[in-house]
C-alpha cells in the first residue's frame, strides 16, 4: 500500500504556496492531509519547514532545539516542498494503513500517534 497527498495547508488553514518569508528566519507549520492512494480517506499529518536561521534564533533563546518532524530548507520554494515530501511519502510503504501512517509519522506528526483504542 501506497500513500497519497490530498492536500496541503498551513495549520491555521492558509494557502502555503502564497507564503513568502520576509527574511532568512522563518518558521511554517504545515498540514498534510494523507490518505490510501487506492482508496478514499484521509488523515492529518503536521510538519514544520523552517530556515537554519530560525533554528539558530531558537537555539540561541532556549538553548536547544528539539528535531522532530521538522524539515530544515535553506530557502521557501513550495513546488520544491511538495516535491520533496511526496518523495518522503513514496517511502513509506506497508500491507496497511496503520503501517504506512506510522512510518510516515516519523517524518510528520500524526493525528493518531500514540493513540488507544480504548475498547480493545
Amino acid at each position: 500500500m501506497h500513500a497519497a497527498i490530498r492536500s496541503i495547508s498551513t495549520i491555521d488553514g492558509g494557502d502555503p504556496a502564497k507564503f513568502r518569508p520576509l527574511d532568512a528566519d522563518f518558521s511554517l507549520t504545515l498540514r498534510l492531509m494523507i490518505g490510501p492512494a487506492d482508496s478514499e480517506g484521509e488523515e492529518s499529518f503536521d510538519l514544520t519547514v523552517c530556515s537554519p536561521a530560525s533554528l539558530q534564533k531558537e537555539c540561541d533563546r532556549d538553548g536547544f532545539v528539539l528535531g522532530r518532524h521538522l524539515l530544515i530548507v535553506r530557502d521557501y520554494n513550495f513546488p520544491l516542498l511538495t516535491s520533496v515530501i511526496e518523495k518522503l511519502i513514496d517511502r513509506c510503504i506497508g500491507d496497511t494503513w496503520q503501517e504506512v501512517a506510522s512510518k510516515f509519522s516519523r517524518i510528520a506528526h500524526w493525528e493518531f500517534e500514540n493513540y488507544v483504542n480504548e475498547r480493545n
